[in-house]
């Protein structure tokens, strides 16, 4: 270590240690070496079916957290667990997904899965970490383990019937089952690293001009990096955090000289969406009337059948926490304690690139680094096919991960490729340490300090403690790319050279953080998180630019008042507001009324049809007529529309130019707006009326009837997967009740309420959640829709914390040991 890093550790252990905007951290809670003594373990279930296990040791509630999973979630559980380790033709054959006429082989299938499960070789990785953990850690694992396999042992002849209709028979369940059934969900919230050759290869041939770049410090709209950036609408701004901190980035990006900027001029290269995961909310205690924080969070992935997450309660010798997980493993992603709770939103930073392999025909399984030929590991695996003939696959790894060039986007002739990705890569990292610390912190100080052992995915967190005191930080393991990375984390790296390769991980205290903000709230909906002024580049792929629909409306609602009641911070979580639409509706008007701008005839029909919905106060609820075309309103933002151009493309683009023709308005009622600008509203509403014809017939005044039983007729497959596979039983699919609201760009957004969880902290017995559908995947058990119908009223239901709170609501126990 160098005498400039040691110097550079210091600091940050200083400022870490002080009183500042960054937090005090006390000393962590005391921990016990449980080994597997569990005590009494008590499995309550209230009325919902939700689980709360109450135990005298935290090894007891690792045990009945997994017990209750697996009555719970059995099937689904071992489902997953096979898709990630490469075995899902094991059980369903096969099958294909996404196929069309013009794609008869469809976009993916069964093998395909398996062969890229094997190849990047997730399982073997989860077995490596789960070797390396901690004493403490996998004993916590073992024992949820445990809890699995006496379920699974004691119920043998009355699992879930898939079990036995697709011949899948339950292994036991293992400290790795439990990290692989995390990272299976994890890998929708994170990049697959497999899409940088298009980027190297326009560097390498001259398509991008590649210079050095300054970044404009200046507050508001700024150019970095080629792109149009709304730093205002930053979570974090410079006066947020303290000088020293700010001090102790420079410095150490300046040393791994992560400072420069690239300045790229682009090819037209359509980008895939980042993940969505959606929206969280706190008020801190100087805003709100009891003093406490009240905090809301509001994941939106689709509601599935059942759902992705598993509801639980658990409370051991130093714990006592609720909120969701994954069935199979006892993170929290979202939850909360007597002391602090919190919520996230998807980051989707970049951490994994893809390394160019210099390999040479004439030395099979080699290659090259430093002038020196390296062997790589070689093994042969079979995919197992249910009524098909297995396939062999041939997987070799090198030092920087597995070659991936079967699997990589753009690969040319000749050439070869590994993929370096977190969690793989660093299998003694978990985020099972920073999830437990988490669950064990005692204000947000402490908090702070745990959420550095979360590694993967990368997220937002927001949270709040029963002090008043609120915070926000990016959680993820960040790699530093080499100084000579020709696009930063954009395109791939040449493995040939060692000094290409990662230099190793930001210290977690130099991500972006900030507690106690002088406005008194934090909001995250997939937002840009620090502005510009944070020099180390982070490859967001979601909301990188500025604000997102949902972050633009909630600041809006916030701001609103001075003062919270903990039910004014809830009544956010209903609006139905989607502010996009609203916007573009509004100056739909704003051209035909005061700009007398010449809008096709189409445009005017949607313009005289929508104006019942404008005056219902833009309301996106599927009672009001208008909704239904608004909903189907093309929302996209890309570099072929003029505007776009101007003010940077996708959401953040798009909510640039709105609020740019806000400000403007709100000066001059009568503004014009540019020509780019109205072709945009016009060709958007234009659209919203043919898509009404197209999907509902000739008749508008049978549009918004004929949009509501569409949605009654909305199915949600049995057990289907994010990645496309559909349902394993057609006759236990359920369809979409009467929702209110299922505009995307809302925040209520029940099409996608996959879980609502809202806690004031002054009063942790107080809160109140719902996930839809319900707990259990089983058809025959009364929780499977247990909240269906709050799910259709909006409605939530009450979340416990305190054993004599749970009491009150319990239909069921069970001593398990």
């Amino acid at each position: 270590m160098s005498a400039t890093t040691q110097k550079a550790r210091l600091v940050l252990i200083a400022l870490t240690l002080s009183v500042s905007l960054l937090g005090g951290c006390r000393a962590p809670a005391t921990r016990e070496a449980e080994g597997h003594s569990y005590g009494k373990v008590e499995l309550l279930r209230d009325r919902w079916g939700v689980p709360h296990v109450f135990a005298e040791t935290d090894a007891g509630a690792m045990y009945g957290l997994g017990y209750a999973a697996a009555e719970d979630r059995a099937f689904q559980m071992y489902y997953n667990l096979r898709i990630i380790q490469g075995r899902l033709a094991e059980v369903v054959g096969d099958v294909k997904v996404g196929v069309t006429r013009q794609r008869p082989e469809g976009t993916n299938s069964a093998v395909r899965s398996d062969v890229q499960m094997r190849t990047i070789g997730y399982w073997p990785a989860a077995q490596e970490t789960a070797r390396l953990l901690d004493p403490e850690l996998r004993s916590l694992l073992e024992a949820y383990s445990a809890g699995v396999n006496d379920y699974i042992d004691r119920h043998r002849d009355d699992l879930t019937y898939l079990f036995a209709r697709y011949d899948l028979e339950p292994e036991p369940w293992t400290p790795a089952a439990c990290i692989a059934s995390w990272w299976r969900l994890s890998l929708f919230f994170a990049g697959d690293g497999l899409r940088e050759m298009g980027p190297y290869y326009d560097v390498k041939d001259g398509r991008r001009e590649v210079r050095a770049f300054a970044p404009d410090d200046s507050e508001g709209l700024t150019n970095v990096e080629g792109r149009i950036v709304r730093d205002d609408a930053s979570v974090i701004q410079r006066e947020d955090v303290t000088d020293a901190w700010v001090g102790a980035v420079m410095d150490y990006a300046t040393e791994h000289n992560l400072t420069r900027k690239i300045d790229v001029t682009p090819p037209q290269r359509r980008v895939p969406e980042g993940p969505r995961f959606s929206h969280a909310w706190v008020v801190g205690g100087s805003r709100t009337t009891n003093g406490s924080a009240v905090l809301v969070s509001d994941p939106q992935t689709p509601v599935r059948n059942p759902s992705l997450f598993y509801e639980f309660h658990f409370s051991g010798r130093t714990f006592n926490a609720r909120g969701i997980g994954v069935p199979g493993s006892p993170n929290i992603l979202i939850g909360f304690t007597p002391d602090v709770a919190w919520g996230l939103t998807a980051l989707g930073a970049d951490q994994a690139d893809l390394f160019v392999l210099k390999t040479d025909p004439n030395r099979p399984n080699q290659y090259e680094v430093d002038g020196q030929w390296l062997d790589m590991d070689v093994r042969s695996e079979t995919v197992r096919v249910k009524d098909g003939q297995p396939q062999t696959l041939r997987v070799r790894r090198t030092r920087f991960g597995p070659v991936v060039t079967s699997l990589a986007m753009g690969v040319r002739r000749g050439d070869e490729v590994a993929l370096k990705r977190l969690p793989l890569c660093d299998p003694q990292r978990d985020t099972f340490r920073g999830a437990l610390d988490m669950i064990r912190a005692r204000d947000v100080y402490e908090f702070q300090e745990a959420a550095g052992g979360w590694t993967f995915p990368s997220a937002n967190c927001v949270f709040g403690d029963r002090q008043g005191n609120i915070g926000f930080k990016t959680i993820l393991t960040l790699p530093i790319r080499s100084p000579n990375a020709l696009l930063d984390e954009r395109a791939a790296h040449e493995g040939w050279d060692s000094a290409n390769d990662w230099q190793g991980f930001v210290p977690h205290e130099l991500l972006p953080q900030v507690i106690n903000p002088k406005q008194g709230w934090l909001v995250s909906a997939n937002h840009r998180p620090i502005a510009s002024f944070y020099p180390i580049s982070m490859g967001i792929s979601t909301g990188s630019l500025g604000d997102t629909d949902r972050s633009w409306r909630l600041k809006e609602r916030v701001r609103t008042k001075e003062s919270f009641t903990p039910e004014d911070v809830l009544d956010i979580h209903y609006d139905t507001v989607a502010p996009f639409k609203r916007n573009l509706v509004a100056l739909g008007y704003h051209l035909r009324d005061i700009q007398q701008y010449p809008l096709e005839e189409e445009t005017l029909l949607a313009l005289d049809y929508l104006e019942g919905w404008r005056d219902a106060g833009s309301r996106s609820e599927m009672q009001i007529k208008g909704t239904e075309i608004l909903n189907l309103m093309p929302m996209a933002f890309r570099q072929n529309f003029a505007a776009a151009t101007i003010y940077g493309g996708g959401a953040s683009g798009l909510c640039n130019m709105l609020q740019t023709i806000d400000a403007r308005i709100a000066e001059n009622s009568n503004a014009m707006l540019t020509e780019e600008e109205a072709d945009y509203v016009n060709l958007i509403l234009r659209a919203a009326w043919r898509y009404g014809k197209a999907n509902y017939g000739d008749d508008p005044a049978q549009w918004n009837a004929k949009a509501r039983t569409a949605l009654l007729e909305t199915r949600l497959p049995y057990m289907s997967t994010l990645d496309g596979f559909g349902s394993l039983d057609e006759a236990r699919d359920i369809t979409f009740p009467a929702l209110t609201c299922i505009d995307g760009g809302t925040i209520l957004s029940q099409r996608a309420q996959s879980y609502t969880q809202y806690v004031p902290m002054n009063d942790p017995d107080a809160a109140m959640a719902l996930l839809p559908v319900g707990a259990s995947e089983r058809p025959d058990s009364p929780h499977r829709l247990a909240g269906y119908e709050l799910w259709e009223k909006a409605h939530l239901r009450p979340a416990p914390l305190t054993r004599a709170a749970v009491e009150e609501i319990a239909a069921s126990r069970a001593i398990l040991k």
